[in-house]
């Protein structure tokens, strides 16, 4: 490593880092606007100058850009040195002669790094009495609020939109110093990364106008670590909560990204960010809800509606208890159904409550079985599940079936990274270094090959050297013959078109030259026969290669994988429940069903779903929002949100991550294992399994006895520190020491200061008492440093600039029996089209397809009407043009719905939006067949849409 002098003080660094990089990994601060640890430099803001030494005699030395100087092995150099912090001073105060006095109404004051690196520069006097230059504002979508008078020109917001995320409406427009950040013409901004901005951009140009609604200073939130819930890449958050002035329940304000090195880095998707006001929505249930016999309107036998009204918590738990004693004395039966978007915790409990043998996943038999295949593929010691590095350092990549831009936003953003490659070792081979990103930017842009196979492509299309666009059994036949073609054995029966046999060999050839291959594939096209297809591929490179294949498998939802912990191949599936249900009918015992955070019409077609709830004589939910299962409910239980509790979730590589309760759910509101655990305490029976969940007091408890049960789950008591574990005699705090008013802010109502809620679960205080920079453990959430007040401040929490949080990584991989991919080769499946109908293939959205963020009200402004795609040739066939409403008619019924064109579309084929408000009930009938017709002129019975 190279050895250099700072200031006197020798230092050993990394020498592929630039000179800033190098300083800001000592420790040492140093002012710069337009450099960014991901996106690297430019040399636009002449923010970072230092003075180098040509050896120990110069006295004098020259002024540099620290960001674009290279280290130099025995290189002397200071960031103190008078001249160095007088052309500093100079430039910062030529960049505030336009910056507005703005500071006090400003969103981003007190987390801004304009005024970090103002002060930093010592500028503290304006000696500019002129007139300053004026922008109109633009409007840009419900994201992202617009203040151009506060620009910098720092280019940073440019350079991440265009250039790292892949948009292309937002330009630098205008010169000199009337530069000009924003679009040809108000809109929103179109790319799904957008609220990064918010982040990216040094002052208060772009802030989060979700926030504004609600604003409160920074230090005026209080945050703990914790896990997205909108989809199964598992990325880092902060979420930062407040109570209002008038009331004293904490509302959840707004979502921050929480550097995580191998999944998340710097940045989140829009959804992620934004998803989170379900929270707060007017569907948000945080009463306990039931019905009295004079309240019915129906029953769950009659398939009609419950009408709830609020009543006592402590007779919903008595009756649960009730419930619970009859059934251990056998006069009773209870089932449980779980759900993939809660927490391993939650599931555990009621596995534990209702026994394993009467607990089901609450997945369909088809997204269990796919489930299921995801583990046995990352069980096998020939596949490695990449980190996002690593995928974005992958020279070839070959995505089947997954359109990861709307399923698992962040790994999008890493291949579109990775398709620099090319062009990266281009600049290597001319000793350009990388992080000179302006410099290896104007070589000639060749992308590293991005090859899709599948339905339907968003995003990437601009980067993909090729595409083919198939049903999933076309998908899977395709890379059968891959896999085929790279191992060298050519089935008989394996006949293909001439021009997909050319793609097939081309593809090949790219896979087998490249030297860091990688393959993306997932459980969003609900197609078995893609996914074993996608193992005979990963094991024939793997064993050309002789080494692992990186393959990364997208889940469906936040906790899929860790659900499927918990059963054995697809037992436990709904179906199973519900034909287990039918054959006991005639016993006539009698049934509650208590769901966990579920809604059964996502998973079932209407017609099972009615079934299962005409078998039961009560339906008991534990759930954070009203949904169409919560109108069947005889009892509803308001569950905490993610941000609210703590609990596992599993991601998409099997990286267990712990998250921790930023604030106390408002009402009633709890976690879901604490409502069982309450109505177990008022059990009069005892017995085994009862008795463990009495002793449940912490979340930890619950994980510790997963561990025990499960080995496969066994690093869960490994995970964070428990609630015992404390800094000093003291707890973690989750508010900053300058947390404000928290008397006056209810002077009013009382003056005198109300204790803070003791959490039982994390070594974390409800209130600013405590450690507030428990720098090297896991639970720094709050990222602040003296003189670094904005999120630049992360390089202060890691080992080095971009490298991993010294308090370690937030999770820890599930240990995973290793056992081979079984032989899949020969079974393509061939499964008959009704006549006259249509495929109905899966498509997705990033705002529309996610349950939780649907509610949120940003988003669901942002929400298509109910729509479906269909190739022009199937147009003319059937009769409809664009734009015309039409029936889609299904087994379980008919849903009206927009027509739009889609080019891509396989023949044959529909492309129905998942989980689209309007048309979550096709979700469980996908990929199934319907029929088109034109839309009827009169009313039917059972449209939906």
């Amino acid at each position: 490593m190279p050895t250099i002098t700072i200031d006197g003080e020798k230092y050993q660094v990394d020498g592929d880092q630039n000179l800033l990089s190098s300083c800001l990994t000592l420790g040492l601060n140093i002012p710069y606007f337009c450099w960014h640890p991901e996106m690297g430099s430019v040399g636009a803001c002449r923010q970072c100058a230092m003075i180098e030494y040509k050896d120990s005699e110069d006295q004098s030395g020259r002024l540099i850009m620290s960001c674009m100087t290279p280290i130099r092995d025995g290189g002397i150099y200071s960031v103190n040195a008078e001249m160095a912090k007088e052309f500093r001073g100079g430039i910062i105060e030529d960049l505030m002669t336009n910056h507005p006095h703005d500071c006090p109404v400003c969103e981003e004051g007190g987390e801004c790094h304009l005024q970090d690196m103002t002060e930093m520069s010592g500028h503290t006097m304006r000696r500019y009495r002129g007139s300053k230059r004026t922008h109109r504002n633009q409007y840009l979508g419900p994201f992202i609020n617009h203040e151009m008078n506060r620009c910098i020109t720092c280019y940073r917001c440019v350079r991440f939109y265009n250039e790292y995320a892949g948009g292309n409406d937002l330009q630098a427009l205008g010169r000199n110093h009337q530069i000009y950040f924003g679009r040809q013409e108000e809109g929103r901004l179109e790319n799904g990364f957008s609220g990064n901005l918010v982040e990216v951009c040094p002052t208060g140009v772009f802030t989060d106008k979700t926030f504004s609604a609600h604003f409160v200073r920074k230090w005026d939130l209080q945050t703990a670590p914790s896990i997205c819930e909108h989809c199964a890449v598992g990325c880092n958050t902060a979420p930062g909560a407040r109570e209002s002035s008038n009331n004293l329940d904490p509302i959840l304000r707004r979502i921050t990204n929480l550097y995580h090195h191998d999944i998340n880095g710097y940045f989140l998707c829009d959804r992620g960010r934004f998803g989170y006001e379900y929270v707060n929505s007017a569907t948000r249930i945080d009463k306990v809800l039931s019905v009295r016999d004079e309240d019915l309107i129906g029953s769950t036998a009659d398939n009609k509606d419950i009408l709830h009204k609020e009543i006592n918590p402590q007779d919903a738990v008595l009756n649960l208890s009730v419930q619970i004693t009859a059934a251990q004395r056998q006069l009773r039966r209870i089932i449980g159904i779980g759900s993939p978007r809660s927490s391993l915790e939650n599931n555990f409990a009621l596995r534990q409550l209702v026994g394993a043998d009467h607990f089901y996943s609450g997945l369909n038999y088809l997204d269990q079985e796919v489930l299921q295949l995801v583990n046995s593929l990352q069980s096998d010691d020939r596949i490695l599940s990449p980190s996002t590095p690593e995928i974005e350092t992958s020279d070839a990549v070959l995505i089947i079936g997954e359109d990861i831009y709307n399923t698992a936003p962040r790994i999008a953003l890493a291949v579109r990274q990775a398709a620099r490659n090319r062009q990266k070792q281009a600049a290597q081979s001319l000793k350009i270094p990388l992080w000179q990103d302006a410099s290896v930017r104007q070589l000639e842009e060749e992308h590293s090959p991005i090859i899709f196979i599948g339905t339907a492509l968003s995003n990437l299309d601009d980067i993909a050297d090729a595409t083919l666009f198939e049903s999933p059994q076309k998908t899977a036949l395709f890379t059968h013959a891959l896999a085929q073609e790279i191992s060298g054995y050519k089935a008989p029966n394996l006949k293909m078109p001439p021009h997909l046999q050319e793609m097939v060999k081309r593809t090949a050839a790219i896979l087998l030259k490249a030297g860091k291959p990688l393959i993306i594939s997932g459980t969003s096209g609900k197609h078995p026969g893609t996914l074993q297809a996608v193992a005979e591929l990963s094991r024939a490179l793997s064993d050309d290669k002789k080494t692992p294949t990186k393959l990364y498998l997208a889940c469906s939802e936040a906790n899929s994988l860790g659900l499927t912990q918990l059963f054995n191949g697809t037992e436990g599936n709904l179906q199973q429940l519900v034909q287990t249900l039918t054959d006991q009918r005639s016993a006539n015992i009698p049934t509650s069903l208590i769901i966990l955070e579920n809604d059964l019409y996502r998973r079932l077609d209407k017609h099972s779903v009615e079934k299962l709830f005409s078998l039961v004589d009560e339906v008991i939910l534990l759930d954070t929002l009203l949904t169409p299962t919560a109108k069947r409910a005889n009892c509803i239980f308001p569950a905490s949100a993610t941000a609210e509790s703590q609990g596992t979730f599993v991601n998409n590589n099997g990286l267990a991550q712990r998250f921790y309760a930023v604030y106390e759910g408002k009402g009633f509101i709890q976690e879901s294992w604490r409502w069982l655990v309450d109505a177990v305490d008022f059990c009069t029976e005892t017995c085994e399994n009862l008795s463990v969940l009495k002793e449940w007091k912490h979340s930890t408890d619950i994980s510790d006895a997963i561990a025990r049960e499960f080995r496969v789950l066994r690093v869960l008591d490994e995970l964070g520190p428990d609630e015992n574990f404390r800094i000093d005699g003291l707890r973690i705090a989750r508010q900053s020491s300058r947390y404000s008013g928290r008397t006056a802010i209810h002077a009013q109502e009382h003056v005198s200061e109300t204790p803070p809620i003791n959490d039982p679960d994390a070594p974390m205080s409800f209130s600013m008492e405590g450690i507030h920079n428990p720098n090297k453990t896991q639970l720094q959430a709050n990222i602040w440093s003296p003189g670094w007040n904005s999120n630049q401040s992360i390089f202060k929490f890691q080992e080095q600039v971009g490298g991993e949080r010294k308090g370690g990584p937030s999770g820890k991989m599930i240990e995973r029996p290793r056992h081979p991919i079984p032989d899949w080769t020969n079974t393509l499946e061939k499964s008959p089209q009704p006549p006259n109908s249509m495929q109905m293939l899966p498509i997705y959205r990033l705002f529309g397809s996610e349950e939780l963020s649907n509610q949120s009200m940003a988003i669901s402004e942002l929400i298509e009407a109910p729509f479906v795609l269909i190739n022009p040739k199937e147009m003319t066939q059937h009769g409809v043009n664009e734009g015309e409403l039409v029936d889609i008619e299904t087994s379980s019924g008919i849903y009206r719905t927009e027509i739009r064109r889609c080019n891509t579309t396989p023949e044959g084929c529909i492309g129905v939006p998942y989980g689209l408000p309007g048309l979550e009930t096709l979700a469980a009938l996908m990929p199934g067949y319907a029929t088109l017709r034109p839309a009827a002129t009169h009313s039917i019975a059972g449209v939906e849409n």
